[in-house]
């Protein structure tokens, strides 16, 4: 039986392993965000929390659908978002995450991702 804090979908991992995050609490963690950025009077700039915030739910929502099996583009066709601007973020992510470019190669074999 599992425990009323673990996902549902946990079991269906397809590479195994436990969910790394948990769907309704991240899903709670974007509508703070999105009602925080409502708040927020028009003209003033968004606060970088708040937009740590929102950075931190859309990752970790969108890598515990990936990792249950939803393979989605992270971005619409009508959202153009350059190469740079994307390398930028992934480079910022890894280092806050203490990750090499070398160890997400590895990582992208091994996983098949």
């Amino acid at each position: 039986m599992s425990s009323p804090d673990q996902d549902p979908r946990a079991a269906d991992l397809p590479e195994g392993g436990e969910v790394i995050a948990h769907i309704p609490d991240e899903e709670a963690a974007l509508r703070a965000f999105a009602k925080a950025v409502s708040e927020i009077p028009e003209g003033e700039p968004i606060p970088d929390e708040i937009v740590q915030q929102g950075l931190t739910a859309l990752t970790r929502l969108y890598a515990v659908k990936f990792q249950l099996g939803e393979r989605w583009e992270p971005f619409t066709e009508s959202s153009l978002v350059p190469a740079t601007a994307a390398m930028i973020m992934c480079t910022a992510m890894m280092r806050a995450v203490n990750v090499e470019v070398f160890e997400l190669g590895m990582w992208q074999s091994w996983s098949g991702a």
